[in-house]
């Protein structure tokens, strides 16, 4: 069987098909003298199309000749306008078998005219005799006049490349929710061809043109969005560095640490992507901002540092964390000399929380054990172990940043939006969409916590449920792995000031006797300092403090143990000049998808019946109709927005085998139109004249099989 059984997904295909069919096609076709009533070649139109078999050899040569005797059916059909009979006729072409774009020499045509009133259209003469063989009904869909990728076919595939679903995929999502291959209009080439063409219109003027209006555009919707950049000599994107109001907001909160790092470098000029993050009252990644910079030189860090500090209303930050490399430790100590810098931690012996001097001994051991003395890598990273080991780093502030992971991960997940190498533009809406799941994620954690009640694990309900009250959801996961460990540690020697107002506790714990720790608690003032340091270095209580609050009957949390970066307050200190609101985009992406959902119901209950089918996509179209004119002088964008000049930087080129001597080079290719080198049929400048110098129609129009 050719055609498949009628299906839902077929009748749901036809109907949103027709639904987005353009005004022009919409009009009615006057009925001839000749006729009894209107031809409607509505079910004739949807159909697949999968090879380009117009590309055919030419059959002048052949003798036969094909006759399709349907001039009397033609002439005398009267149109509102010529474009109604150009799309009556590529109707009538489908229906017989040819194209009405086939150049074989074909003198098949019909001479459609003004008629003398109401302006009207009527076909006053039609050749119907072929030089070449006609397709049966089974090949007219992949002929090339019958193929076309429609604009909301485009989006959503566009929408689909945007999370990292490639073409094929794509293809086969749509192919689906056609009804299968018969239905879809279009091959997986035409797919391909139409987002190249769609991205190539977004840089027309250039990748970082195209991007600088962007970030002008999103200016224009949040007045807190931040973007500077620097050119070369050239006059080509140099480094560039942006942050919209609610990473700005969140770096007030919570920009006490941050953490960045260079690998990711998966674009089209092979230029390192610089994402700063720290972390939020949730424990989880936050953005402040993105750079993307010419090199690792330090220059170009520092560049970025004191800009990122521009947008920050210079507010430095406490801790900085980074991958190791020596560039940033010099643009660090330049811009940020008072702050604590960290390296990425890798191992047991960098993380652990020992005293330095039980560092010292672990780490000769372990040189000595594997005979490393005077390897390179050990004596650079003995002579700055007071950068990257923990038992240096403690009692400095760094919220349990240990390494560069966190931008690590997000690298990935733009790894996985960017299966290939990509434009800027490419980038920046991956690192939004990125952004965006964060901050849902956000808002779920922000859900839980406040709305939710944690389970209870021990018996120290008052203090636990006070905690519960106070931190968030992950803070008070924290709070009782700690709270549990508090069990193994017991109270060896109590010593009281004269005052009695400072006391001193020595803890030991269960099993390791040799192991001491050392609290202080003024009770004057309700301080707990513990020698571990860990509530300095964290934020958060650590297990000996606890232990020294059950001991002294405490049912609820001193203040001076209360961080508000890990509370359910910790966003109520935002500034006010800041927007919060949810961003148009997605309010957009919202409103898009309540429509879709009310839509996929209409069209599930309107295809049951042929009448109710008519019915739903008739007033679809006037809703269409309507709205496109409501809304066409708002599509543009803003023309307040100045055009950049900014050239691109020089593509970073990739690496080639060499061509063998005995091997022939690969042939050059040439345009189809010109034959000129360097260019083809779609960039043109001879194709772009003969456009561009093109006349109106006259009164009298040729539509020719071999004409377009």
């Amino acid at each position: 069987m050719l055609y498949p059984p009628f299906n839902y997904h077929y009748q749901y295909h036809i109907l949103l098909k027709a639904a987005r069919l353009k005004h022009v096609k919409n009009e009615p076709l006057l009925t001839s003298p000749s006729t009894a009533g209107p031809l409607n070649l509505h079910n004739k139109i949807f159909a697949i199309d999968n090879t380009d078999v117009d590309n055919v050899k030419p059959t002048e040569e052949c003798h036969e000749v094909h006759n399709v005797d349907e001039s009397d059916r033609l002439v005398g059909q009267l149109f509102c306008s010529r474009d109604q009979a150009w799309y009556f006729y590529k109707g009538f072409t489908r229906e017989h078998g040819f194209s009405a774009l086939t150049r074989t020499g074909c003198k098949a045509r019909v001479v459609v005219t003004t008629t003398n009133t109401n302006d009207q259209w009527v076909i006053s003469k039609s050749d119907q005799k072929h030089n070449h063989a006609l397709c049966t009904p089974a090949m007219t869909p992949f002929m090339r006049s019958n193929r076309a990728v429609s604009k909301a076919d485009i989006d959503e595939a566009t929408t689909l490349k945007e999370v990292g679903i490639g073409t094929s995929q794509v293809m086969n999502y749509l192919t689906q929710q056609a009804g299968g291959y018969h239905n879809v209009g279009f091959t997986h080439k035409d797919l391909y061809n139409a987002l190249q063409r769609g991205k190539a219109k977004e840089i027309v003027d250039g990748d970082v043109n195209a991007l600088i209006a962007y970030f002008d555009y999103k200016k224009h919707d949040d007045p807190g969005f931040f973007m500077t950049y620097s050119v070369d000599e050239s006059g080509a994107l140099y480094n560039l560095i942006w942050s919209d109001s609610i990473s700005r907001s969140d770096y007030t909160c919570f920009g006490d640490v941050i953490a960045f790092d260079t690998t990711y470098k998966d674009n089209l000029y092979g230029r390192p992507i610089m994402p700063i993050v720290g972390v939020n009252h949730h424990h989880n990644t936050i953005v402040f901002a993105t750079a993307i910079i010419a090199d690792e030189m330090s220059q170009s860090f520092e560049w970025v540092l004191q800009n990122f500090l521009e947008a920050m209303m210079n507010k430095s930050p406490i801790s900085v964390v980074t991958d190791g490399d020596r560039a940033m430790h010099r643009a660090i100590k330049s811009i940020i000399p008072y702050d604590k810098h960290r390296l990425s931690a890798f191992s047991k012996c960098m993380a652990s929380w020992w005293t330095t001097k039980e560092f010292d001994i672990q780490w000769r051991s372990v040189v000595s054990e594997f005979n490393v003395q005077k390897h390179p890598w050990v004596i650079e990273k003995g002579n700055t172990q007071h950068l990257w080991a923990q038992a240096y780093l403690t009692g400095h502030f760094f919220v349990n940043i240990h390494s560069t992971q966190r931008c690590e991960s997000m690298n990935a997940s733009l790894a996985i939006a960017l299966k290939h190498k990509k434009t800027y533009l490419d980038v920046v809406h991956a690192i939004e969409d990125g952004i965006s799941r964060m901050r849902m994620n956000e808002l779920k954690a922000d859900y839980l916590s406040s709305h939710t009640k944690p389970f209870q694990i021990t018996k120290l309900v008052d203090l636990e449920s006070h905690a519960a009250s106070i931190f968030t959801r992950e803070s008070f996961r924290v709070f009782q792995d700690e709270l549990i460990r508090e069990t193994l540690y017991r109270i060896e020697a109590e010593i009281k000031s004269l005052s009695y107002e400072c006391q001193h506790y020595i803890l030991s714990k269960y099993a390791e006797k040799n192991r001491k720790f050392e609290i202080s608690f003024d009770s004057r003032t309700k301080t707990l300092i513990c020698y571990c340091k860990k509530f300095e270095t964290v934020g958060l209580s650590c297990r000996h403090q606890l232990h020294i609050l059950k001991h002294l009957d405490y049912t609820y949390f001193p203040g001076t143990l209360i961080q508000s970066r890990w509370t359910n307050d910790a966003k109520a200190s935002a500034p006010s000049y800041v927007d919060l609101n949810v961003s148009p985009e997605v309010m957009q992406m919202a409103r898009f998808a309540a429509l879709h959902s009310t839509s996929s119901r209409l069209c599930y209950i309107a295809s049951k019946t042929d009448e109710s089918f008519k019915t739903a996509r008739d007033e679809m179209k006037k809703l269409i109709e309507e709205l496109e004119n409501s809304f066409g002088l708002n599509d543009s964008v803003n023309q307040s927005i100045l055009v950049n000049n900014v050239r691109d930087p020089q593509r970073k080129q990739r690496k080639r085998k060499e061509v063998p001597k005995n091997k022939v080079e690969k042939k050059i290719r040439r345009c189809g139109y010109c034959n000129g080198e360097g260019h083809n049929k779609l960039t043109c400048p001879q194709v772009k004249l003969s456009l561009s110098t093109s006349t109106q129609p006259t009164s009298t129009d040729f539509f020719e099989d071999g004409m377009e």
